[in-house]
């Protein structure tokens, strides 16, 4: 009997071997230095009918534009700043997130309701530099009488040609600002909201588990990135961003999603791709960026678990990982290791039932 308990015992033991299934503490040390905190610091640009360029920095709860200027420069020393996650998938430095992390963008109904608010911003922009330029103007042409010389009756017989040159080149050119000033006012006043163009304009950068950060520097000077390509579909929220050196750190995890696919970044094996109610899952991320990754050590990064808690439909994977703000485009792995799917978003109330872009998605955006 003894032998007999002791060989179901030993059966027991080899299937589960068998199976692959491994601790979340041997699949966290395997994977955490192949998940990185990303860094977008970013502004929006507007572009006029004409080309004319204008900036911003955001839209507050009253529809006011944050930042409004016409200097790009200002505009990028108070931009704004967000934290998300990504992991790398291939030894050149590519690495997947979420589409709302490295490309971010305003609400396209709350847009069109502000588009007045950019365009009488704009119109007061042009107000106030034409009124600057035209005093500039005024302000030359009293100093033209310090150069010139008058008879009795006031005719000029003698002035500084050399100085009066000068004056009347700066008054051309004011000139021509302040009609095209005047022109760009004038199109304003004319123009159809929907042939105004407004984009973000975003730097990325990115840094490593164990790292230590004190600035944006840290990201954006230290390691920067760019987006290869982000999803055109709505229910895809997935983006694509490799590093400026095209080179994945040495030692650092490169991530494989289960099931087939494009062979560079799937391992084949359409098994271990189908995900059941009650699944055991974990998620590798950055939970509320720097709030909590920072610590003495350097950043670091999170585990947290939970379990499928919706039959997958193809659209969403529902499970009750926890999550806050900066775990957008976490890898989410089974048991083996295999990322099954992308964190992109949680239940609006709750910290506990979560969404994540299923591999049927992912198949499509990396084909």
């Amino acid at each position: 009997m003894k032998k007999m308990l002791g060989f179901s015992l030993l059966l027991t033991l080899l299937l589960l071997a068998s199976c692959g299934k491994r601790s979340a503490e041997e699949i966290f040390e395997e994977q955490k230095s192949g998940v990185v905190l990303v860094l977008n610091r970013f502004y929006y640009q507007v572009v006029m009918p004409g080309g004319k360029r204008l900036f911003f920095t955001g839209i507050d709860g009253n529809g006011n534009l944050q930042g409004f200027t016409s200097d790009e420069q200002e505009a990028r020393r108070n931009a704004q700043m967000l934290n998300g996650t990504g992991f790398f998938v291939s030894d050149d430095g590519k690495f997947v997130t979420n589409r709302h992390v490295a490309l971010t963008d305003i609400d396209q109904d709350q847009l069109r309701a502000n588009l007045a608010n950019i365009l009488r911003a704009t119109l007061m922009q042009c107000a106030v530099t034409a009124r600057q330029v035209l005093s500039k103007y005024n302000m030359l042409e009293a100093q033209k009488a310090q150069f010139m010389e008058y008879d009795f009756f006031g005719n000029v017989i003698a002035g500084d040609e050399a100085q009066l040159s000068q004056i009347i080149a700066e008054q051309n050119r004011l000139k021509q600002v302040y009609e095209q000033l005047s022109e760009t006012a004038r199109g304003i006043q004319t123009t159809n909201l929907n042939n105004i163009q407004v984009s973000p304009v975003c730097e990325i950068g990115i840094s490593y588990d164990g790292e230590k950060v004190n600035s944006p520097a840290d990201f954006l000077v230290k390691n920067p990135c760019k987006i290869i390509k982000v999803s055109d579909k709505e229910n895809a929220d997935l983006a694509l961003l490799q590093l400026d050196s095209k080179k994945t750190p040495k030692g650092a995890y490169v991530y494989q999603f289960a099931g087939k696919g494009n062979k560079a970044y799937f391992n084949g094996d359409d098994s271990e791709a189908k995900l059941k109610i009650d699944q055991q899952l974990y998620m590798i991320g950055y939970n509320a960026g720097l709030a909590l990754a920072s610590t003495q050590k350097g950043i670091s990064v999170q585990m947290t678990s939970g379990r499928v808690t919706q039959t997958p439909d193809g659209e969403r994977v529902t499970y009750s990982i926890p999550t806050v703000q900066g775990s957008s485009g976490s890898p989410i792995v089974d048991e083996k290791g295999n990322v099954v799917a992308v964190n992109f978003a949680k239940l609006a109330g709750s910290d506990n039932f979560n969404f994540g872009i299923p591999l049927e998605q992912i198949r499509e955006f990396l084909k």
